[in-house]
Formats: C-alpha cells, sequence, structure tokens
C-alpha cells in the first residue's frame, strides 16, 4: 500500500509550532497534512532495530525483529533479523515507485508490481503500499476535516493519478506536536478495513518517535505490533546505500 506508511513501524520526526495562540480551525486541512509530513520525516535518514508481534484471530502470537533503514521521503530499506526462516528477508523502496523484495532462499530479488502492492508483506498486516514512504501530501488530498479537544481529525484521499487499494484514510493528529496517533483505512465500498494506533511516544534528539504501534485487519481479525528497541538519526546514509546489492547484504 502506498501509505504505511505502516507504516509503520515505521517513521519519525518532531515539529515545534509556533501556532498555541491561534484559535482551534485556524490551520487548513492541508496545512496540517504538510505538518504531519514535517514530523514523519524531519530527519535527514533514520536507522532502527524494531521487534514485531503477529496475532492471529485464535491469538497465537509469532515473534519477529527487523532493521529499518530510511533517508528523507522515498527511500526505504527494511532486513528481517530473526527468527531463521525470515532472516535475511529484506524489501526496498528506492523511490519512484521503485519496490524491490529480496528472498534468501531463492536467492532472488523480485520487483513488486503494481498489482502486487496490495498484498500483504510478510505475513504482516502492512501492504506493499503501507510501506511506501512517500510523503502524505503528494500523495493525499484532504476531503474534509473535524476535531476534538486534543485532535485535528483529517479525512484524505488518494489525488488522481495515485494508486491505491482504499477509498480514504482518516488520519487523528495531535494538536500538541502534529503527530498522529491513529489512522484508519476505508475500501472503495466505505467499509472501515484497518486501523493502525501508535502510543509511546519519546523525543529522539529533536525528532519525536512513537516507540510502539498496532495495525489491526479488521476483516481478518489480524494484528501486527511493533516495538522501537533503539533508533538514530542523522547518521549520514548515502542515496547509494538504498541499492539491490545491500539488499543481499
Amino acid at each position: 500500500m502506498k501509505t504505511i506508511k505502516v507504516t509503520g513501524v515505521l517513521a519519525t520526526m518532531f515539529f515545534i509550532s509556533g501556532l498555541w495562540s491561534l484559535p482551534a480551525m485556524a490551520l487548513s486541512g492541508k496545512e496540517i497534512l504538510e505538518k504531519v509530513d514535517a514530523n514523519e520525516y524531519g530527519a535527514k535518514d533514520t536507522v532502527a532495530v524494531t521487534s514485531m508481534e503477529l496475532q492471529d484471530k485464535d491469538g497465537t502470537i509469532s515473534k519477529r525483529k527487523l532493521k529499518i533503514y530510511q533517508k528523507g521521503t522515498d527511500k526505504r530499506l527494511i532486513k528481517f533479523l530473526e527468527p531463521a526462516d525470515v532472516k535475511g528477508m529484506a524489501f526496498l523502496d528506492a523511490g519512484d515507485d521503485k519496490m524491490y523484495l529480496y528472498l534468501p532462499a531463492m536467492h532472488k530479488i523480485r520487483r513488486i508490481a503494481g498489482h502486487v502492492k496490495n498484498d500483504n508483506f510478510a505475513g504482516t498486516d502492512f501492504s506493499f503500499e503501507d510501506l511506501s514512504s512517500e510523503r502524505f501530501s503528494d500523495r493525499m488530498l484532504v476531503n474534509g476535516m473535524s476535531e476534538d479537544a486534543e485532535h485535528y481529525i483529517l479525512d484524505v484521499k488518494a489525488k488522481p493519478g495515485k494508486e491505491t487499494q482504499y477509498g480514504k484514510l482518516v488520519l487523528h493528529v495531535r494538536k500538541a506536536d502534529f503527530m498522529f496517533d491513529k489512522m484508519e483505512f476505508f475500501d472503495k465500498s466505505g467499509k472501515k478495513w484497518k486501523v493502525l494506533r501508535r502510543r509511546d511516544f519519546r523525543k529522539v534528539g529533536k525528532y519525536m518517535q512513537s516507540y510502539w504501534s498496532e495495525i489491526e485487519d479488521l476483516m481478518k481479525k489480524h494484528k501486527t505490533r511493533t516495538m522501537l528497541e533503539s533508533i538514530e538519526c542523522d547518521t549520514g546514509l548515502k542515496d547509494r546505500f538504498f541499492s539491490k546489492r545491500q539488499l543481499k547484504r
């Protein structure tokens, strides 16, 4: 999915607003979405180690560990570290709609074609579209907005020409720091499909990061939880790091 930015899992930035004295709704939906982007993609790059739990409808849990490298808004590399049956599997979003998957058992790198981007990634509740690192404001339009005491609530849909499996997303953006702590995914018939929740926000240098998230597929009754173990920001990753060669290393 082109979101998910699961997602997930997987993004980290802090934005200091100078607008505390303005009345509610003083910002447009577009401006709020741009501030969310400033949070999510404020760091030049990030390197994080994350543990993951997959829970099926019967409550059975399987565990994984992965390392995530991200640079800016268009480059992301994910490598599985544990357990043995997925160790070495890797995913690359190289930008410009170029996504690749490395399967170590087959010693093969596979390009993720458009027709399979709706597929789930490695048994998680994130689709390949969700793993895209493209900015919200570059691919989404604000269709409507409301607010409660603590949140701006944005109803967003894909811009014309942007492929997506979703009819719309609803972002719950915290007024305090423009971080979203909830995202609802709806299919094209308008039925709620997935819910992503984030909590345990901590400051990492000059940025803010959620250390816990959970995405739930309401139809499959399946959940994927991620817990951040470590993170470094602005490490100096080069563009050339995000290559098909790096997938195999």
